[in-house]
């Protein structure tokens, strides 16, 4: 008997994968049936302390807009999904490897008199438009386009598996990175565990965008105030090493003013918190209530049955390989 163990390593993943999506559409018919089940709550009267659902539109200060990276479109809040290309025997793929957000979330208003920060970490995100990819192999991380290469460094320690390293051409891996956005008055539609918004202040963005950081940069390495301020060493000019020093320290300095600024304007506003919270459901969508759950009873339905259609092909299979049948 010869058994192939490239097809038999992928029959008992697909045998894996039928066991989790039919375990998984069940959760989405639950998902299905608690957005059809809740209300929809305006901000200011909605219930705190419990799962609440609302609809409304994104609000960002214009001082607080992200470039998209590869886009290069201005926007409230951007994702950057990064895939690898894998190969097996008979197949090729894309598996994501890691993911950030341009910021921990975002404000939504309902015109109902307040606003309702969203913090996006653990939620589930669903959205209809599609993504602007870039794709690049590993050897040719050091040409990555300017915005895209200052996001992923600025955005490293959100990075928990991918490391922009190049490598030589004959250990390169192919990989793409997937954009997503949200604009300013984008539709958008949240249900979630809401705390309420005195409990604490809203999220203080941690980094300059990146056209900020590099006015900084520059204007402390062209300053002859700010030459004299940070030069440790006293020999007139700035190595990088004290260049980044004083960036970062008059960088921390603008970023303080710009979080007093929105303290003062958003928290007498903000009467929800939703976050990510165990036991309770977490969905963000820019789509119509309708649509969201129509795409979700979708999907639960082609988990529930082609879950054991997949699983029962891949059992046929491996008894067939083993001579068992």
């Amino acid at each position: 008997m010869q058994v192939d163990l490239n097809n038999t390593f992928g029959a008992v993943m697909g045998w894996g994968a039928g066991v989790y999506w039919f375990f998984t559409g069940f959760k989405d018919l639950k998902a299905r049936r608690t957005i059809e089940n809740i209300p929809t709550s305006r901000i200011m009267t909605g219930a705190v302390g419990s799962d609440v659902e609302i609809q409304g539109h994104i609000i960002v200060e214009e001082d607080r807009l992200v470039t998209a990276p590869i886009s290069r479109a201005p926007c409230a809040f951007y994702s950057i999904e990064i895939q690898e290309l894998r190969r097996s025997k008979n197949s090729t793929y894309w598996a994501t490897v890691d993911q950030y957000f341009s910021d921990e979330g975002f404000y939504v208003d309902d015109d109902s008199g307040a606003n309702a920060l969203v913090l996006v970490s653990g939620a589930r995100i669903t959205r209809q438009g599609s993504d602007n990819q870039y794709r690049a192999s590993s050897n040719q991380f050091s040409a990555l386009p300017g915005p895209l290469a200052e996001s992923l460094r600025l955005n490293a320690d959100k990075l928990r598996s991918f490391k922009p390293e190049k490598t030589s051409w004959l250990f390169s891996r192919d990989y793409r990175f997937l954009e997503w956005s949200f604009q300013p008055g984008e539709n958008v539609y949240v249900l979630g565990f809401a705390e309420s918004g005195i409990k604490g202040p809203p999220p203080k963005r941690k980094k300059l965008k990146a056209s900020d950081y590099n006015k900084v940069r520059e204007a402390v390495r062209s300053d002859p105030k700010m030459i004299a301020r940070f030069d440790l060493d006293q020999d007139g000019k700035l190595d990088v090493d004290e260049l980044d020093r004083g960036t970062r320290i008059v960088a921390e300095k603008l970023l303080q003013k710009y979080s007093k600024k929105k303290l003062e304007t958003l928290i007498p506003k903000t009467r929800m918190i939703f976050k990510f919270r165990k036991g309770h459901q977490f969905h963000i969508s820019n789509m119509k209530e309708t649509d969201l759950t129509r795409k979700i009873g979708q999907m639960s339905m082609l988990k529930i049955w082609g879950g054991p259609a997949l699983t029962i092909a891949c059992t046929l299979f491996l008894l067939f390989q083993f001579e068992i049948l």
